[in-house]
């Protein structure tokens, strides 16, 4: 899945909701020492407990309620987020704050839980976002919506780019 992101040894990546570090491991280690992992967490205690498991140093804690996400315009070059959409109020803020964040060419992965999942593991399905409305608010913020040839009967996968100028015409 993270492959989706088309990351390169010394990119930056932001891990929206991280946890205790799931997804930050394999991050840091596609990003290697010369990148950057920010680690973005609203809970003190996940941060805690992911620095417990001693991450590598390219992986940089950062405490932040979303939408918001406090970093610079344009400092990272790609956004990871599973599992995170369906707690994030308004939609549309955190998409703008992605895109914000994101350098041009910049890439996202947003994976989450499906409202029509054949398993009843994760959220209540009322608390779940379709993926038509989060593509949705990805394109209203901006970004083209890239394909994806991963399906699984409990969660979804979005990929999308943030254009670079020379890229306005084409999605």
């Amino acid at each position: 899945l993270l492959a989706s992101l088309d990351l390169q040894p010394g990119a930056s990546v932001v891990d929206l909701g991280c946890g205790p570090g799931f997804w930050t491991f394999p991050l840091a280690e596609i990003v290697g020492p010369e990148g950057v992992v920010w680690a973005l967490d609203v809970s003190p205690e996940m941060l805690e407990a992911l620095a417990a498991r001693r991450p590598p140093p390219q992986v940089r804690r950062l405490r932040s309620e979303l939408p918001r996400i406090d970093l610079p315009d344009t400092s990272v070059d790609a956004v990871w987020g599973a599992f995170v959409v369906h707690e994030v109020e308004p939609l549309d803020a955190l998409m703008r704050e992605i895109h914000r964040v994101l350098r041009p060419g910049g890439r996202v992965g947003l994976l989450d839980w499906r409202p029509d999942a054949v398993s009843e593991e994760g959220p209540p399905r009322s608390h779940r976002v379709a993926p038509e409305i989060v593509r949705q608010a990805l394109e209203a913020a901006g970004f083209h919506i890239l394909p994806t040839g991963w399906q699984h009967e409990d969660a979804y996968l979005i990929r999308a780019l943030r254009p670079s100028p020379q890229d306005s015409g084409s999605p």
